[in-house]
């Protein structure tokens, strides 16, 4: 695995920059209007590229050198926040650029995400696909863990045209890593003959290939639903913790949180996941709606934190099983097209999700949960609190109760259930 190793290294250095970035904007945005919905528009321009431009993206890795679509799209990424340096130091930052880079970082970052995975393949043996994909999302959690509290350090250090500075720093670390190594490049079996088919011929043939397999579809349809209702209610975390804190206490709280899903991954990392996948995609959910649920109890500070904890704890289990399914079941030079048509699957949701969150709170669930609201003197109120951010911890307990259920009509579909008895292995 130590080319793959290279490649995570520089990646989780890109992360943490990345992350530095993330947060600063986080706390300008909060400072700068003190609502919900930029929190939400930032989530959804970042989204929607990932719904609609997804199966393009993944017929253009099948045919492009991965490596080399991984370099173009860390350079484009670093552009963006280059952008963001000039517009900031100039004075001109406004919340539209910020919707703008979103969309733009996002185009980035799907094709980025997808030769990534799709690299997994090639680079490490059918045994270590649970491992090297629970390495990934450690590499993720490990950057939301270190991100806040660098943040946290610096901001009032260098200030956020410094946190810039250092975001670019680590783009081109991961650059640098992706020109050590060679990424082998999955020869094409399904276009046998001299005539290259076309960009939409190519995207046609990944949906043909799901077509008769129905428990795949099912996985990305479940994963979908989740991603509703975490979409829906988890973008206005920084919104609802700063309803009660200062970003002296979010910084911690975002770490601390995600130290569930670092000590998640390791764990995956080192044991590679359950044998049976689909048993790590279904009991995920389940603990993770116990997390949310903590988390939408009461504005306390360590009720927060151990919420998103058990929250994040189980995410890299079902990440990392599914795409271990995907890369077991599909063959390498389709991977890049059916991948793509899978997780468009699964995102194409949390635009909605996005969409759907900031007016729920600002215009239905925080005033009615506000003193003297509507619900605020009922049973609601006497569950999730009273006050400035109590109705977005609402959303945190409907959408905990919302993974059971989805996960319990999930698991009754026979197709699903039983992916990996129905499809043989394709990788050797």
């Amino acid at each position: 695995m130590r080319r793959f190793l290279i490649i995570w290294f520089g990646q989780v250095v890109s992360l943490i920059g990345s992350g530095l970035t993330g947060f600063a904007l986080g706390v300008w945005i909060y400072q700068e209007t003190g609502r919900a919905t930029p929190f939400v528009l930032v989530a959804l321009f970042n989204s929607i590229p990932t719904t609609l431009l997804s199966p393009v993206a993944g017929a253009l890795v099948d045919r492009w050198s991965r490596r080399k679509v991984m370099i173009a799209a860390d350079i484009g990424a670093a552009f963006s926040t280059l952008t963001l340096f000039l517009l900031f130091t100039s004075g001109n930052l406004q919340l539209w650029h910020l919707y703008v880079l979103a969309f733009a970082t996002s185009i980035f970052d799907i094709f980025q995400r997808l030769a990534y995975q799709t690299s997994v393949t090639m680079l490490v043996p059918k045994e270590q696909f649970g491992r090297a994909n629970a390495l990934i999302q450690t590499g993720e959690s490990f950057g939301g863990i270190l991100s806040p509290i660098l943040a946290g350090a610096l901001f009032g250090l260098v200030g956020i045209p410094g946190i810039f500075v250092i975001d670019l720093a680590t783009f081109l670390f991961a650059v640098g890593a992706l020109l050590l190594v060679v990424i082998p490049q999955p020869e094409r079996l399904d276009t046998p003959g001299e005539k290259k088919p076309g960009l939409w011929a190519d995207i046609r043939f990944g949906l043909d290939y799901l077509g008769p397999r129905p428990g795949l579809i099912a996985l990305g349809v479940f994963i979908a639903v989740l991603n509703l209702l975490i979409s829906a209610s988890t973008v206005l975390s920084t919104p609802m913790i700063l309803a009660f804190a200062t970003p002296a206490i979010l910084g911690p709280l975002q770490a601390a949180s995600s130290v569930g899903l670092l000590l998640g991954g390791a764990i995956v990392s080192a044991w590679g996941g359950p044998k049976r996948k689909i048993l790590g995609i279904a009991s995920g959910p389940l603990i993770s709606g116990i997390g949310l649920f903590l988390a939408g109890l009461r504005p306390n500070p360590w009720l927060i934190g151990a919420g998103m904890f058990i929250f994040l704890f189980p995410i890299t289990m079902v990440n990392s099983s599914l795409r271990a399914i995907l890369q077991t079941k599909v063959p390498p030079d389709l991977q890049g097209r059916v991948f793509s048509l899978i997780f468009m699957l699964a995102r194409a949701s949390v635009p909605v999700g996005n969409l759907i969150a900031g007016p729920l709170a600002d215009r239905l669930f925080e005033p009615r949960m506000a003193a003297g609201g509507e619900w605020a003197a009922g049973w609601l109120g006497r569950l999730a609190g009273v006050g400035p951010g109590r109705g977005i911890a609402l959303l945190f307990l409907i959408a905990g109760l919302g993974m059971w259920l989805a996960t319990a009509v999930s698991v009754a579909y026979p197709r699903m259930r039983r992916v990996e008895q129905e499809l043989p292995d394709v990788v050797a």
